[in-house]
């Protein structure tokens, strides 16, 4: 049923753009981003394997890809991230992706994410909600258990915003 409400969600608010709306969801009611630019920008990623891990009911391959990004008063970060994606009937993709982005210093925090790619949308790519777990590091203490949303187009690099 999570999963179910999570696709309805993200498809709802998949075309999200935060240039243009200060909106999202948080808690079932509408919020607003921190701020309308986003935090986190990737500037490239490349994934180093796929694999298809199941083939039924349906088809799921197993990503690992490292993106390198710039997060605002960090600078520059790698983000190792491993995503399940998992191909539904509709040609849907319904992705669950775990990582650690670690700053030049060797500081690192961790996160959760699931999103949607619907493949025959007018908006392709992922748009998705991503939870930031908890660090003593310094640098990403303000992540703390924060929340955010994401899109990552074919032809642009990933943003990530935060929620009030």
């Amino acid at each position: 049923m999570l999963c179910f409400s999570l696709i309805i969600g993200i498809t709802n608010y998949s075309s999200i753009d935060a240039e243009t709306s200060e909106n999202a969801i948080k808690n079932g009611t509408i919020t607003k981003i921190k701020n309308t630019d986003p935090f986190y920008i990737a500037t490239s990623g490349e994934c180093t394997s796929s694999k298809q891990v199941k083939s039924y009911p349906y088809v799921v391959v197993e990503d690992k890809c490292t993106e390198n990004a710039t997060i605002k008063n960090i600078g520059k970060v790698i983000n190792n991230v491993t995503f399940l994606n998992t191909v539904i009937d509709n040609n849907t993709i319904i992705g669950q992706g775990k990582g650690k982005i670690v700053s030049e210093d060797g500081q690192m925090i961790g996160w959760e994410s699931y999103d949607v790619n619907p493949v025959v949308a007018i908006h392709p790519g992922y748009r998705g909600i991503i939870y930031f777990n908890s660090t003593i590091d310094e640098k990403f203490s303000f992540l703390n258990n924060t929340i955010g949303i994401y899109r990552s187009d074919a032809d642009t690099v990933r943003s990530i915003w935060l929620l009030e």
